[in-house]
């Protein structure tokens, strides 16, 4: 990949200029950082204290020079049951839970060639995941 994904991360943490976090020197933040080779879509449905519908997308990939990362999930839900972003060292996993108006939007994301998922931990508890994308 002749894209340096880790300086592509630390240009993106810089240029979040409109943060309170954006002071941070990037180096503070902790990354994890997914090359997406492959997805696996899911659509289900639910029942139980409440019936819903259900859709995630589950990636796999290699982990970035720095990073461990080998999974990412990303779930739609309606926007009342949207959860903070987090990384398990255990399952080495990234959890990102998105607006399902989001969608079509992220399948389009993953059509083109070159795919990343990341995730960064700020000094003061602030987390931030996206999914970027290059045609």
């Amino acid at each position: 990949m002749t894209l340096n994904i880790e300086a592509d991360i630390a240009a993106r943490i810089a240029a979040m200029e409109d943060e309170p976090q954006a002071s941070a020197d990037p180096t503070q933040v902790r990354r994890e950082i997914l090359v997406i080779e492959d997805a696996l879509h899911t659509t289900a449905a639910e029942a139980g204290t409440r019936l819903r519908s259900l859709s995630q997308i589950e990636l796999t990939g290699i982990p970035s020079p720095s990073s461990h990362v080998t999974r990412g999930i990303i779930r739609f839900r309606p926007a009342s049951d949207l959860k903070p972003p987090y990384y398990k060292d255990a399952d080495k996993t990234i959890r990102i839970w998105l607006d399902i108006a989001h969608r079509d939007h992220v399948l389009y994301q993953l059509s083109h060639r070159k795919r990343y998922l990341w995730i960064g931990y700020w000094p003061g508890d602030y987390v931030y995941a996206d999914l970027h994308s290059r045609p």
